[in-house]
């Protein structure tokens, strides 16, 4: 017998007059699952079986709530992960179909499932025996299940980004009269700028960043990222690189150690950066080379709520673990009005839309500049207090009072040397 989808009513109907065995072979299986196996007909069957998949890849071969339920209701549970058959074996009723143990494949989906003779019966029944037998070693327990939770979260959290329906972002370039951008890097390039002890600091952080990463693929260890005044491992923290070491050095995120504390130390903050480092739970790293990879990732870094985490913060971590594909600007508006030096800007609201175009713009811009993002992060604050330096003059003040209205000392030196490039532009305009 040929059946098209729904099938639901039909395996529901064999289910009720199943009086000994449910065998199922399905690589996917969804919370839909429970639904068509939470019957109370189910409790007092004897051989209930099920064969899947345990993948971290995909979330229906990993949905570990729904696979806890399967156990708790009496199925034993191996997993094959190269199996690609759909087989459902009830009593003496047996179905080869196409269709996985979800909504989509029981109902949404163009499938065709067949109902085998009592011939071909025996014969599935004893496939399955085959690939049961051969998984003996790959038993699904609920201690499995308990020390895979941090990795079906994270794999749950990119799952609802993937499911997104693309937004559109309205971006926009114009020209500025008044500023001639690339002449502007030209001249800042052609000044041939000592980048040495930038590279040296970063030189030395990449050694500490390379060794935190393989303490962290041991396991979260919340002594890494922050430890109280007076313990001896203080140093040795991410927080004080961040706040007093070459982090700092390289570049200032205007974080506060409270902010660090009580992101560090708060009980989710484990959680998030499962996220944003999941080798630590031993998940796939992140490809943010890919852009759809990438535009993910800054989505998903802003959606968690703890105080003190809003914005620098995660650009921050972004940058210390990624400091090839995030630039070393940490604040929103910075980014924005940096892009707006260049003659770009966007109507995009969320941090992670913004934090990703402006991102790109930038990277884009200066993807034929020979240096790293470091520099590049460098080139680009020159470009904006230039820009902004030019532009409060060009209103009438006067360069004294708009270097003694910034109060930060590395504000200040790049309005110097904005002054000097201004005054090289002057002259290459005549």
């Amino acid at each position: 017998m040929i059946l098209k989808n729904p099938i639901t009513n039909t395996i529901k109907n064999s289910i009720n007059d199943c009086a000994y065995t449910i065998n199922i072979a399905v690589p996917f299986i969804s919370c839909f699952a429970i639904s068509i196996l939470s019957n109370e007909n189910i409790v007092s069957l004897v051989d209930k079986k099920i064969i899947t998949r345990f993948d971290e890849s995909y979330i229906n071969s990993f949905d570990l709530p729904t696979l806890e339920i399967l156990i708790n209701l009496g199925f034993e549970i191996r997993f094959d992960n190269n199996i690609h058959l759909k087989l459902y074996i009830i009593d003496n009723d047996s179905y080869v179909s196409s269709s996985n143990l979800t909504k989509g494949g029981f109902e949404d989906n163009i499938e065709l499932t067949v109902k085998v003779d009592e011939k071909n019966n025996e014969d599935c029944k004893s496939f399955f025996d085959v690939l049961w037998n051969k998984n003996v070693q790959n038993n699904i327990t609920l201690d499995i299940l308990k020390a895979n939770k941090s990795k079906y979260e994270l794999l749950k959290k990119r799952s609802l980004y993937l499911k997104e329906k693309e937004k559109t972002v309205s971006t926009n370039q114009f020209s500025i009269v008044d500023l001639d951008i690339e002449n502007m890097i030209n001249i800042i390039i052609s000044e041939n700028k000592d980048y040495s002890q930038l590279l040296k600091l970063e030189f030395e952080a990449n050694k500490l960043r390379n060794a935190t990463k393989k303490n962290l693929k041991e396991g979260f260890d919340p002594k890494i990222f922050y430890v109280i005044e007076g313990h001896p491992s203080r140093k040795h923290t991410l927080f004080y690189d961040f706040s007093y070491g070459y982090e700092y050095q390289l570049a200032g995120s205007g974080l506060r150690e409270s902010h660090f504390q009580s992101v560090f130390e708060h009980p989710y903050f484990e959680e998030i950066f499962n996220y944003i480092f999941p080798d630590m739970i031993g998940m796939p790293p992140w490809k943010l080379h890919d852009i759809n990879i990438l535009k993910e990732f800054c989505k998903g870094i802003f959606d968690f709520d703890l105080p003190s985490y809003k914005e620098a913060m995660p650009i921050r971590l972004a940058s210390y673990f990624y400091p090839d594909f995030i630039l070393p600007i940490f604040k929103l508006d910075h980014l924005e009005r940096i892009c707006k030096a260049f003659g770009f800007e966007t109507n995009s609201i969320t941090n992670g839309d913004r934090l990703f175009i402006y991102n790109s713009f930038l990277a884009e811009k200066m993807s034929h500049l020979p240096f790293k993002n470091v520099i590049k992060g460098n080139i680009a604050y020159q470009v904006y207090f230039t820009a902004e330096l030019l532009d409060r003059l060009n209103k009438g003040e006067s360069y004294d009072s708009i270097l003694n209205s910034y109060t930060k000392v590395w504000i200040k030196s790049f309005i110097v040397e904005g002054q000097k490039i201004i005054i090289k532009l002057n002259e290459k305009s005549g």
